[in-house]
Protein backbone atom coordinates (compact mmCIF):
# COMPACT_ATOMS: atom_id res chain seq x y z
CA UNK A 1 0.00 0.00 0.00
CA UNK A 2 1.28 3.44 -0.89
CA UNK A 3 1.40 6.02 1.91
CA UNK A 4 1.91 9.76 1.93
CA UNK A 5 4.31 11.05 4.56
CA UNK A 6 2.90 14.07 6.39
CA UNK A 7 4.86 17.25 7.06
CA UNK A 8 5.57 18.50 10.60
CA UNK A 9 2.35 20.45 11.16
CA UNK A 10 0.11 17.68 9.80
CA UNK A 11 2.06 15.10 11.79
CA UNK A 12 1.41 17.06 14.98
CA UNK A 13 -2.29 17.41 14.17
CA UNK A 14 -2.68 13.71 13.32
CA UNK A 15 -0.89 12.70 16.48
CA UNK A 16 -3.17 14.96 18.53
CA UNK A 17 -6.27 13.57 16.79
CA UNK A 18 -5.16 10.00 17.50
CA UNK A 19 -4.53 10.81 21.18
CA UNK A 20 -7.89 12.57 21.59
CA UNK A 21 -9.77 9.66 20.00
CA UNK A 22 -7.99 7.17 22.24
CA UNK A 23 -8.85 9.26 25.32
CA UNK A 24 -12.44 9.66 24.11
CA UNK A 25 -12.76 5.87 23.78
CA UNK A 26 -11.33 5.32 27.25
CA UNK A 27 -13.65 7.96 28.73
CA UNK A 28 -16.63 6.40 26.96
CA UNK A 29 -15.80 3.02 28.48
CA UNK A 30 -15.42 4.62 31.92
CA UNK A 31 -18.75 6.41 31.49
CA UNK A 32 -20.51 3.16 30.60
CA UNK A 33 -19.07 1.43 33.68
CA UNK A 34 -20.16 4.29 35.95
CA UNK A 35 -23.67 4.31 34.47
CA UNK A 36 -23.91 0.54 34.97
CA UNK A 37 -23.20 1.08 38.68
CA UNK A 38 -25.45 4.14 39.06
CA UNK A 39 -28.58 2.88 37.26
CA UNK A 40 -29.53 0.17 39.78
CA UNK A 41 -29.14 2.69 42.60
CA UNK A 42 -31.38 5.37 41.09
CA UNK A 43 -33.89 3.65 38.80
CA UNK A 44 -36.22 2.63 41.61
CA UNK A 45 -36.32 6.24 42.81
CA UNK A 46 -37.02 7.52 39.30
CA UNK A 47 -39.74 4.88 38.90
CA UNK A 48 -41.55 6.36 41.93
CA UNK A 49 -41.00 10.03 41.02
CA UNK A 50 -39.93 10.11 37.35
CA UNK A 51 -39.50 13.88 37.10
CA UNK A 52 -37.85 14.46 40.47
CA UNK A 53 -34.10 14.97 40.12
CA UNK A 54 -31.62 13.32 42.44
CA UNK A 55 -28.96 15.59 43.87
CA UNK A 56 -25.62 14.80 45.43
CA UNK A 57 -22.89 17.27 46.25
CA UNK A 58 -24.39 19.94 44.01
CA UNK A 59 -24.70 17.57 41.06
CA UNK A 60 -28.20 17.06 39.69
CA UNK A 61 -29.13 13.78 38.02
CA UNK A 62 -32.30 13.57 35.95
CA UNK A 63 -33.64 10.73 33.85
CA UNK A 64 -35.05 11.49 30.42
CA UNK A 65 -36.94 8.88 28.45
CA UNK A 66 -36.92 8.61 24.71
CA UNK A 67 -37.42 6.27 21.82
CA UNK A 68 -35.01 5.56 19.00
CA UNK A 69 -36.64 4.14 15.89
CA UNK A 70 -34.97 2.55 12.91
CA UNK A 71 -36.47 0.99 9.83
CA UNK A 72 -35.04 -2.18 8.33
CA UNK A 73 -35.24 -2.41 4.54
CA UNK A 74 -34.86 -6.20 4.80
CA UNK A 75 -37.87 -6.51 7.10
CA UNK A 76 -39.97 -4.29 4.86
CA UNK A 77 -39.07 -6.39 1.85
CA UNK A 78 -39.92 -9.57 3.80
CA UNK A 79 -43.38 -8.12 4.48
CA UNK A 80 -43.98 -7.47 0.80
CA UNK A 81 -43.16 -3.78 0.49
CA UNK A 82 -41.89 -3.24 -3.02
CA UNK A 83 -38.18 -2.51 -3.53
CA UNK A 84 -39.12 0.73 -5.31
CA UNK A 85 -41.02 1.98 -2.25
CA UNK A 86 -38.15 0.99 0.05
CA UNK A 87 -35.68 2.79 -2.24
CA UNK A 88 -37.95 5.86 -2.41
CA UNK A 89 -38.27 6.06 1.38
CA UNK A 90 -34.57 5.48 2.08
CA UNK A 91 -32.52 8.60 2.63
CA UNK A 92 -28.87 8.12 1.76
CA UNK A 93 -25.92 10.45 2.11
CA UNK A 94 -22.33 9.91 1.13
CA UNK A 95 -19.60 10.90 3.51
CA UNK A 96 -15.93 10.41 4.27
CA UNK A 97 -14.81 8.97 7.55
CA UNK A 98 -11.33 9.75 8.87
CA UNK A 99 -9.97 6.94 11.00
CA UNK A 100 -6.79 6.90 13.00
CA UNK A 101 -4.56 4.01 13.99
CA UNK A 102 -0.93 3.35 14.66
CA UNK A 103 1.18 1.98 11.84
CA UNK A 104 1.75 -1.25 13.76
Amino acid sequence: MTTIEADGNLETLLSSLYDVRRQKKELGETEEKLLAEIKPLVDSQFDVLPKAPITAGGIVLTRVSGVNRTISADKLLERGVSPEIVAFATKTREYFQYRTSTGQ
